[in-house]
């Protein structure tokens, strides 16, 4: 594992399940922070889930996830033997910024959402977002039938896609001014740099 920390999404393999019928739920989310789509995880956080929504949106340009460093040679190893899911190494990774904050220097650098070329100033937490809406439904769904709580989750699910909805405009427009200034920002300090050096 990267660094000394140690990640519950970095395993292949999960300990036996509790009592439970599902241990939580992967989601997909876009930059814009709209939930795509979500699976039940029956034997905790393996990379085979991640993996099968990648696959289902194999037109995305950028895939962030916590544990990229890992889930990249894990899909190349996969990919060597099941040959049709070869296509989804043209995804770009990256990691999310809060998270690439906890691996190791290489790693940060590797991986980082931030020195990555196309990812603009996307901060790849938008996952964790929509997790910590959805957590505050976890005391009462634990409790409920497979089908009820499948539609607590979607009726949650949706009421976050329309306040995604509602507040996009104020969202991108906001984004698009903060991504201005500091483009003039960058822009003045780079022209602050001296020229080449002659070395002799």
């Amino acid at each position: 594992m990267c660094g000394e920390s140690q990640w519950a999404a970095a395993r292949e393999t999960s300990k036996q399940a509790n009592k439970l019928d599902e241990e939580g739920v992967e989601i997909a989310v876009c930059r814009h922070g709209f939930l795509l789509k979500g699976l039940n995880m029956y034997r905790g956080e393996i990379f085979a889930y991640p993996m099968f929504l990648q696959k289902e949106f194999q037109d995305a340009v950028f895939l962030s996830m916590d544990v990229t460093c890992r889930y990249v040679p894990y899909l190349e190893k996969v990919s060597e033997v099941l040959t049709h899911l070869q296509p989804l190494q043209k995804i770009r990774h990256c990691l999310s910024v809060m998270h690439a904050k906890a691996h190791n220097t290489k790693c940060e650098i590797l991986w980082n959402a931030r020195n990555q070329e196309g990812a603009g100033t996307t901060l790849g937490e938008e996952v964790e977002q929509v997790n910590s809406f959805l957590s505050r439904c976890a005391l009462t769904t634990k409790y409920m039938s497979k089908s009820v709580r499948t539609d607590m989750l979607t009726v949650h699910a949706i009421g976050w896609n329309q306040r995604k909805e509602n507040g996009l405009h104020i969202a991108l427009s906001s984004r698009f001014k903060k991504t201005v200034e500091n483009t003039l920002d960058a822009t003045e300090s780079l022209k602050k740099i001296p020229g080449p050096v002659a070395l002799q």
